[in-house]
């Protein structure tokens, strides 16, 4: 809001200081402006019929901007190059509680042309959504059951859906935010959902569970989506969020930013499954997250991103320990634009296996040529159940040797007397690997 109107209030107070077009305004004549307008009462001085000046002036209208929405959207009395102390007159005061005092709108939809629309919330609190058409909808809920809100246009259009308010409490059990029920109509995304459902003060997190599942026009992300957004991630917190946004063609490097920390069950699982538009992977994306794996972390986090050429060679690189249930199970299944899988991608996983750890993990990837030697970290121990399921299935244009750590191969390590347990077609198809004929047959 301060950068919308500093051009304005510059002209405009330039103008004012040499010349007052109305009577002087006192700390009583602001108050009642501010009453009048946006029903807000503020703190009366101890005589209210002290000429105020302009400081005063915008003093009051951070405090009013505040109550409106949640935190200061300005600052102009800390800044002496908007704020003078000359005599306020009655025809700034009103420009400034009409103009530069107003309710903020953090997130906007655009639709495709439409004659309706719909989504649906779980968590309770204050919602308010302007349809576009000019009805603005008060939404109030004291329950954490979903509910979906729907409109109709009398007439049929592209629309402009804007939405605010304050998440207050979330559901205790498979909790979800906002999911757009309508999501074939969702053409654009702008602003921050993070400033509407945050983290609150009991540690309560939202969770973004198939926000944007299916939105298939959806084009971009705003980086700033889960500002307001931040800490240590939870349980399904992305789980399916953008799943089949067949659109999308890029991700914004700092989309998870805020999140920090270490990994939570099914925290990125299939977030971004079947977006088969994607080209690339920003090396950052999860540089924040870092420490012990967690069940499900990744879990077909990219499957079916068809059009994925490369992997960024750190994208996992603050993940290290002990490996977990189906970590990283079907994380890049059906890539099969991927050309190559980067040294070292998995290089911080170090201990016993866990079950169907990289079940899945480049099944059907049929444009990759080769695995590289340091693809994993220092895993040993006894086999257990389907921990390298699938890993390669159907890989058919593989060359090369087959995975190996610390130069020795998977199959050696885990021999047919051990490894009958975590059998599974991993090599199946992959028949021009160097040594696919030495491969035992429980591993093809």
């Amino acid at each position: 809001m301060f950068k919308k109107f500093i051009s304005v209030f510059c002209m405009f107070f330039g103008i004012l200081t040499a010349a007052y077009a109305g009577p002087a305004a006192n700390v009583e004549y602001i108050h009642n402006a501010v009453r009048e307008k946006w029903g807000i009462e503020l703190t009366t001085s101890a005589n209210p019929r002290t000429i105020a000046n302009m400081e005063y002036l915008l003093a009051a209208v951070d405090v009013v901007n505040e109550q409106l929405n949640g935190y200061k959207s300005s600052d102009y009395v800390n800044n002496k190059n908007y704020a003078t102390r000359q005599v306020v007159d009655t025809i700034a005061t009103d420009f400034a509680v009409s103009k530069l005092i107003g309710l903020e709108w953090p997130f906007e939809i655009t639709t495709v042309e439409t004659s309706g629309f719909s989504f649906s919330i779980q968590p309770a609190g204050i919602f308010y959504v302007d349809w576009g058409d000019g009805t603005v909808q008060k939404i109030e809920r004291t329950n954490t059951t979903a509910k979906t809100y729907s409109h109709k246009y009398n007439v049929a259009g592209v629309y402009k859906i804007r939405l605010r308010g304050e998440a207050t409490k979330y559901a205790a059990y498979n909790p979800k935010t906002i999911n757009f029920t309508d999501c074939g109509k969702v053409a654009g995304i702008e602003g921050s959902l993070g400033r509407i459902f945050s983290k609150l003060s009991n540690g309560s997190c939202p969770k973004f569970i198939n926000t944007f599942s299916g939105c298939k026009n959806l084009k971009s992300i705003p980086e700033d989506l889960f500002a307001g957004v931040s800490g240590v991630p939870s349980m399904n917190m992305f789980n399916g969020t953008f799943r089949n946004c067949t659109g999308l063609t890029s991700i914004p490097e700092k989309l998870f930013a805020g999140i920090s920390g270490t990994p939570a069950e099914r925290v990125f699982s299939e977030t971004f499954y079947g977006c088969t538009g994607l080209t690339s992977i920003p090396e950052n994306l999860f540089a924040e997250i870092s420490g012990l794996p967690a069940p499900a972390m990744f879990s077909g986090t990219f499957w079916g991103c068809s059009s994925l050429t490369s992997i960024p060679k750190k994208l996992f690189a603050g993940i290290s320990g002990s490996p977990a249930e189906s970590m990283f199970s079907g994380t890049f299944r059906g890539c099969t634009g991927l050309t190559s899988i980067p040294e070292n991608l998995f290089v911080g996983i170090s201990g016993a296996p866990a079950t169907s750890m990289f079940s899945d993990t480049f099944w059907g990837c049929s444009s990759l040529t080769s695995i590289p030697e340091n693809l994993f970290g220092d895993i040993s121990g006894p086999a257990v159940s389907q921990m390298f399921n699938y890993m390669f299935y159907d890989c058919i244009n593989l060359t090369g040797p087959s995975a190996r750590i610390n130069g020795k191969y998977l199959y050696e390590i885990w021999p047919d007397a051990l490894a009958s347990t975590s059998r599974g077609y991993i090599y199946s198809n992959c028949t021009g690997l160097t040594d696919y004929a030495n491969i035992p047959s429980t591993w093809k």
